[in-house]
Formats: C-alpha cells, structure tokens, sequence
C-alpha cells in the first residue's frame, strides 16, 4: 500500500520479491499512469489520498480509511507491506500484520518541505514585485506564507510523532545505515529496523556488459530534479554547465533534462526509459551527483549512483553524501565544490588508462555488492517477524 501511484520501482521491487516466496501481492494506492503497463501485481486498488488526509485531519483521514477497509475486506491480505509514513500510520489504526518501509525519513524529509516553501514564497515575491500596487498585495501574501508555515510547522510535529510510534511498534525498513542508526534511537526497537538500499535488481543489469575504453573524457548527470532549484534546494546544480563550458574538462550528458540548445560540451537526451538510460551511460566514463553541499544530503542516496556503477561510470560525488561514499567505498570520489571537481576531471582527462581500470573495478563491485537480491532477505526477514 501506498500514498502514491504506479510506476514506484522501490514498491515494485518489493512486491518481485514478495511474488518470489509464492505470494499473491496486490497493489492499493493511487491510481496508476496511463502509460503503466507492468505486471507485477496481480491487481491494483485505487485509494484516493488527499493532501488534507496525509495531514490527519479527521474528516479526510476517515475518508481514505473507509477506502482502505473497503479494499481489505475486499482482498483479505495477510501482510501489508505499508509504504512510507500514511500507509504505515494507516496500517496502524487496522487490525492486521504490517511493515513500515521508510522511504524518506519523513520527520526529516518534513523539514526540507518546508525550507522548499520557504523557497518558493521567496521567488514568489521576487518574480511579482513590479506587481506591488496596492496594500492589499502585501496583507494576503503575509497571510498566506503565515498559513503556509504553521501549516509546515504542524506537518513537522505530527510526521515526527507518527514516526517514532511506528518505529517503536512494527518491523521497518529504510534505505540506508545511516537512517536506520538514527530511527533505532527513536524507537530505541534495535532488532526490527532493517536496512535495503535502493539498489537495482539483477534483472535490470544482467545485460549489461563491461565497459569499454573511451579515447576522450565524457562525464553524464541522469535525472531532471536538479532542474528546478526552487523546488529541490538539496538538488542545486547552479554553474555545473559553465564549468564544463570554461574549462577543459571533456563534456557533459544530462539525461533527463530538455532543453532546446545543445552544444559541443553539454548535451541533453530528454526523457529516456531505465534501458535506454543504461544505453546511453554506456557512451560515458563518469557519472556524476554534483549537488552542491545541503544538510539533508547526509540522509539520501539518489538511486542514480548506483546506475552508474552499474553502467561501469567511475562515480564522482560532492562530499556530504555519506551514505553514498559509505556504499561505494573507494570506488567513488568526492569533491568539495565545482572547482576541485574540475581539477580531478582534468586528471582523468589526461589519465584515461587509469580511469579505464576504476571503471572496470566499480563494474565489477557493483555486481556482487550493488545489488537488491543481496539485501532482498531484510524484506523477507521483516514479514516473517510483523
């Protein structure tokens, strides 16, 4: 069960694993895209989850509870694996065995939302200060960013307290180490807090063959959220074209990303699917995450990383990723700013033999350690104690 739609690879891992131990899994949240067309469950259930019910209010949480009771007395499973925080405080409420999978932290993730509010009141007020006209401008748009805070300031209180009472009280699983040491003092529950990365599956990579040499440095970024700095402040990539533009530092591919105008240094793909986006990380040496320094980076790990490794790229990530550098060991590097990482992207401009064989090196790593079937056993592990 989920608050969000299908495709969510993290849910549909999980329910591959489920489907492996022979048993039946159905999905219940959103509805799906129009374009989803996999088949991993063997039925999907829509619940309508308002924003005013991921906040508890009573009239709209009773309104997505009748829904869900209206689906279990429906499909009578015995285990619900609840992901993220309303589907596991949902859960709560209901009579029945349940697994918290803890995608985001959310008493943290909470914290970012409303640093990205705060963000976006800012812009707000810069993009209509021409606008400014009259009194009445400056009396609603007071009012509305102190509504929007203390409704913030609210989401903070409750999504902590929601989450200590559901690690205290059922199995959980979370996405990193890191996360899983700090859920365990809050829940002081050191026996039922299991760690799965977000790892690719063998199924998505096992075509993959080993990297080949490259004659020239070319360096790759997947993803389209660092696109929007207002929206994500963690995802702030602000000057890493310049860069590549000024300096001698080989060129950059950004998956994801569309833009009109390409050049000889930076190039867009747009949208891919997950194979075409591996197709295309083949054509590279390196795979970069250069989010510039935020706070909360010290509790994610972006799945792109890992895809990288994968694709045989050489990872080269800013320093506050600690999960990240925790997972890839020596296999990847860490940079302080734009700067030292265009240093070392010169040296492997000039060294590319020695890029080569850490690019053999991370593709092999990837494939024994990088894996979800090697940590797919904390999910099994998780049901059989719920």
């Amino acid at each position: 069960m989920s608050h969000e739609s299908l495709p969510d690879w993290r849910v549909e891992k999980s329910a591959i694993t489920a489907s492996k131990l022979g048993h039946e899994v159905i999905f219940a949240g959103r509805k799906p895209s129009n374009d989803y067309s996999r088949k991993t469950f063997s039925n999907t259930c829509e619940i309508d989850w308002t924003a005013k019910a991921r906040m508890g209010i009573p009239f709209y949480w009773h309104s997505v509870k009748k829904q869900v009771q209206r689906i279990i007395k429906q499909v009578k499973p015995d285990i619900v694996h609840a992901h993220n925080i309303f589907s596991a405080k949902m859960m709560s409420e209901l009579e029945l065995p349940y697994v918290y999978d803890d995608h985001e932290y959310w008493s943290k993730h909470s914290k970012l939302l409303i640093e990205m509010a705060n963000n976006s009141d800012h812009f707000f007020l810069r993009d209509k200060i021409k606008d400014r006209k009259s009194r009445l401008f400056n009396i609603i748009s007071s009012a509305k960013k102190i509504r929007r805070r203390l409704i913030n300031n609210y989401a903070i209180r409750l999504w902590t307290d929601w989450e200590k009472e559901l690690v205290s009280s059922c199995p959980t699983i979370t996405v990193s180490d890191e996360i899983a040491e700090e859920l365990r003092i809050v829940g002081k529950n050191n026996n039922r807090i299991f760690v799965v990365p977000n790892f690719p599956m063998k199924c998505e990579i096992r075509d993959i063959k080993m990297p080949s040499f490259h004659n020239s440095l070319s360096s790759v970024y997947a993803g389209s959220d660092g696109l929007n700095k207002e929206k994500y402040p963690n995802r702030n990539l602000d000057g890493l074209t310049n860069i590549f533009n000024d300096r001698e530092i080989g060129t950059l591919t950004i998956i994801g990303w569309n833009e009109e105008l390409s050049g000889t240094k930076v190039n867009y793909t747009g949208f891919l699917p997950r194979s075409a986006m591996y197709e295309e990380m083949l054509n590279h040496s390196i795979g970069l995450l250069p989010w510039k320094k935020h706070w909360s980076h010290y509790f994610v790990g972006p799945n792109k990383t890992y895809e990288y490794a994968h694709a045989g790229l050489f990872v080269m990530c800013t320093s506050s990723f600690t999960s990240i550098r925790e997972k890839l060991k020596d296999n990847c590097f860490s940079f302080e700013d734009y700067n030292h990482m265009a240093t070392q992207l010169e040296y492997y401009a000039d060294n590319l033999d020695d890029l080569y064989k850490k690019r053999q090196k991370i593709f092999e790593f990837a494939r024994t350690d990088l894996i979800w079937e090697k940590y797919e056993k904390n999910v099994i592990r998780s049901y059989e104690i719920c």
